[in-house]
Formats: C-alpha cells, sequence, structure tokens
C-alpha cells in the first residue's frame, strides 16, 4: 500500500492549483493526482478549435502542470474509498493511504433522455475527443443543429456559422442566454445572431434524433416539426460527478457534493472543489450553480490553504462570467435582477449607456450596463455589461470585486476611473457612475 499526504482525485482546475500551491507551500507533501483522462481539453476553448486551423495539442492541457510541480501523476479510474480507513482503491487494483483527501471530480455533460441520442452524429463539447469529432463533422457537413443556448451552444453556433454551415439552435428556454443575461441585452444577441444567418427556435423541445440510412439525421421537435441536420451538437448543462462520494459515504446534493465554509466534507479529512462541490452564492448564501474554471480556482486555493494548516474559508461564487458572439461581447458578475428577485432581494436596478471614447474620436461604440443594487442596504447584487471589442471580461472583474468588497451605491459614486479620449468616455462620463445615477433616481 503506498502512503500519501494527499490524494487528489481529478485533473482539472482545481485539481491542478491544488498541486501549484503545496509545490510553492515548501512543505514537501507527498502528492499524488489521480484522474481518467490520458489528457485534459481546455474545456472552454473547444468551440473555438473547430475549425482545425490549429492541432489538437493546442487545446490540450499538459500533464506537465502536475508533474512539473512535484506532484506524482497516476492515469486510472478511482474505483471507490474508504472514508473510515482513509484508502482510495483505483480499477488498476492501486491502493493508496491519504492524510488528506481532495475530490476535484468536475462534471460531466448531460445527455437528456431522448430516442436516438446515442447516435454517432451527435455529440458533446467537452472532451478531447469531442473536438475531433466536431472537426471531422464540421468539415464534411453543411446543415448542423445545436441543442442548447447557453454560452457554449451560442459559441458553437458562432464558429460554425462562420465555416460556412447552415446553423439552428434549439432553446428549451422562453429566450437564449437565460442563465447569465440580462432580458436587456438579449434582444440584441439574438438580432446579431439572426443577422448572420444563425436560426433561433426557443421555447422548443426535441422530442426525437430519427438516424436517416444516409447518415443524416432528423431532429423531431415537440411542435411537430422536423429538422434535417448532418451532425447534432448537444450543450445543455453539466452534472457534477458525486457518484464516488455518493458511494463512500460522502453527504451529496443535485448540485454537487455537500461541503462547509472551508470546503470540508462530513468525512474526515476530506475535501471537494471545483464542479463537483455545491456552491454557495456570495450573494444570497444559498446553494447555486457554478460551473466555471474560475470558480474551480478560487474554492482550489481554499482547500490547498486548510490543508497547510492555514484556515481559510472560501465566501461563495459571484460567478463572473464572459462570452464573445461576433464583434459584440457581453457579461455578468453575481446576479441578474429576476434571480435576485427569485431570492427574495427588494431590488432596484440602474442603466447606462456611455460612449466608448470621447465623442469625436473614431469607432465610437455605446457601452451598455445594467447594475442591481439591494433596495434595502444600497449594496451592488449584480451587474452586466454589452459592448464591441473585447473589453467586456475587465467591466465585469470591476463588477465582481465591487460585489465582494461590499460596495454600495455611495462607494461607486465616489471611486476614482481614468480618462483618455481613445481608451476611455469623457471625464464626466462612467459606464458605473451612471448606472447608479439611474437607480438613485427609482
Amino acid at each position: 500500500m503506498d502512503k500519501r499526504d494527499v490524494i487528489i482525485i481529478g485533473g482539472g482546475p482545481a485539481g491542478r492549483t491544488i498541486t501549484h500551491v503545496l509545490h510553492a507551500s515548501g512543505n514537501n507533501m507527498t502528492v499524488t493526482l489521480i484522474k481518467d483522462e490520458k489528457i485534459n481539453a481546455n474545456r472552454c476553448a473547444v468551440p473555438y478549435g473547430i475549425p482545425g486551423g490549429k492541432p489538437l495539442e493546442k487545446f490540450q492541457i499538459p500533464n506537465t502542470l502536475v508533474t512539473d510541480f512535484g506532484a506524482e501523476l497516476v492515469v486510472d479510474h478511482v474505483a471507490s474509498i474508504d472514508k473510515d480507513n482513509k484508502q482510495v482503491v483505483t480499477a488498476g487494483g492501486n491502493v493508496y493511504q491519504y492524510k488528506y483527501l481532495v475530490l476535484s471530480t468536475g462534471s460531466h455533460p448531460f445527455i437528456p433522455p431522448i430516442s436516438g441520442v446515442d447516435g454517432k452524429n451527435i455529440t458533446s463539447v467537452r472532451s478531447i475527443d469531442d473536438l475531433s469529432l466536431l472537426r471531422q463533422h464540421a468539415s464534411t457537413g453543411k446543415r448542423t443543429v445545436v441543442v442548447g443556448g447557453g454560452y457554449i451552444g451560442i459559441e458553437v453556433a458562432v464558429v460554425l456559422r462562420q465555416m460556412g454551415l447552415d446553423v439552428t439552435v434549439i432553446e428549451a428556454l422562453p429566450t437564449i442566454l437565460m442563465a447569465t443575461t440580462e432580458p436587456d441585452f438579449v434582444k440584441q444577441v439574438n438580432d446579431e445572431l439572426k443577422k448572420k444567418g444563425i436560426h433561433l427556435l426557443t421555447n422548443e423541445k426535441v422530442v426525437e434524433f430519427v438516424h436517416e440510412p444516409d447518415d443524416q439525421v432528423t431532429v423531431k421537435l415537440g411542435s411537430g416539426a422536423s429538422l434535417p441536420a448532418d451532425f447534432v451538437v448537444l450543450s445543455v448543462g453539466v452534472v457534477p460527478n458525486t457518484e464516488l462520494a455518493s458511494q463512500a459515504g460522502i453527504k451529496t446534493s443535485r448540485l454537487g457534493i455537500c461541503v462547509d465554509e472551508n470546503m470540508h466534507t462530513d468525512a474526515d479529512d476530506v475535501y471537494a472543489c471545483g464542479d463537483c462541490a455545491e456552491k454557495m452564492s456570495f450573494v444570497t448564501h444559498q446553494p447555486t450553480r457554478g460551473e466555471f474554471g474560475t470558480n474551480a480556482v478560487f474554492m482550489a486555493k481554499t482547500v490547498a490553504q486548510n490543508i497547510l494548516g492555514k484556515k481559510k474559508t472560501f465566501p461563495g461564487v459571484i460567478n463572473a462570467n464572459v462570452t464573445a458572439v461576433y464583434e459584440w461581447s457581453l457579461g455578468s458578475a453575481g446576479l441578474t435582477e429576476q434571480m435576485a428577485k427569485d431570492g427574495g432581494i427588494d431590488v432596484v436596478t440602474g442603466y447606462s449607456e456611455v460612449l466608448s471614447k470621447y465623442p469625436m474620436m473614431n469607432q465610437v461604440d455605446t457601452i451598455r450596463t445594467k447594475l442591481v443594487f439591494n433596495r434595502e442596504n444600497r449594496k451592488l447584487v449584480g451587474g452586466s455589461v454589452f459592448r464591441k471589442g473585447n473589453c467586456t471580461a475587465h467591466n465585469v472583474d470591476f463588477i465582481s470585486f465591487a460585489i465582494q468588497m461590499d460596495a454600495t451605491m455611495d462607494d461607486l459614486m465616489d471611486y476614482q476611473y481614468a480618462t483618455h479620449p481613445e481608451l476611455a468616455a469623457k471625464p464626466s462620463d462612467n459606464i458605473y457612475v451612471f448606472a447608479v445615477k439611474d437607480a438613485l433616481n427609482k
């Protein structure tokens, strides 16, 4: 039996981050990371690898990001955990004794229980194998159906349309991007997608995939309509990988492995982080979704510090997120207006439209911003930005940090910012300040 100070199950961003922090601490802990994927994909980048202009290796996460940081890497499947005897058993027959165990087992694509969903012309958007299949289908196909109108689904649709394919997106909810985007901005996204020739079908469900003799797929909808396609892309969310924990008697919920503020499970010396772990909202302190690679990193840092004996708590996820739709970019942090209302918060919102540069400059665009405040204590609880170019991430990061710092309307009214004719709005204008003024008027 092999003895280790730390066993990490899972090779995603959470597992790698813990490896790096433990290595940097200089504590010389013995660390073994076990994962069942020979090579991991950079999952967020998979849609952008479909055109095939770069080798698949560019979209892989090298295993040296584990092995170069003092950890042993084992590619195997963990068959069971014995939490009482602090042992991990792999399918290959290896048994490891641990002092600390970290579950960073990630998530897997949700595959809806639809007849014909297991056909060879239907693929998810997750692994290197998925990317390889998507490249193959996109290089020969002419028509495709994307099931799911979240960030990944829309990103895939844009890429495939840019490659010249006829693309239809099917979304069961009333609008696309409903989980992350304010309705104020969705219409503009819809208009842009339609202008580029992408067909959007919302409030529509797939009821069957019929695989034809000529290798075509007929997508049958609940409305009775049928869509012919050369291949289908499934992007309808992910499911936390909790089976291993559950089989070991560790408490789980539908949102993941249950953890406390230290990311500790209900088993002795067992932590969980990343997609597989249940997350708490920073704003509402209630369980929430948040399967973002950044959240995995933030949670993993907390786990690593606690393993090192430095008591650290995780305050909850703010879910800062961004995406691009052609020349536009959009994103949000915290709660949308509807999420806040659903969480029982009495909200007041502020909206602004501010020029991206001084008005006399060339290529001036409008930045649209919406901020959501708790009416009772005036704290910022959410915000969204929609603009041309690739600067939205910086705007969303500011909103996320302001939420994390418990910023109020008054704080944002008084914050000091830069200005420049080519780089920012004129001195009297600011996207956040103007949004706060709008909220104060309400």
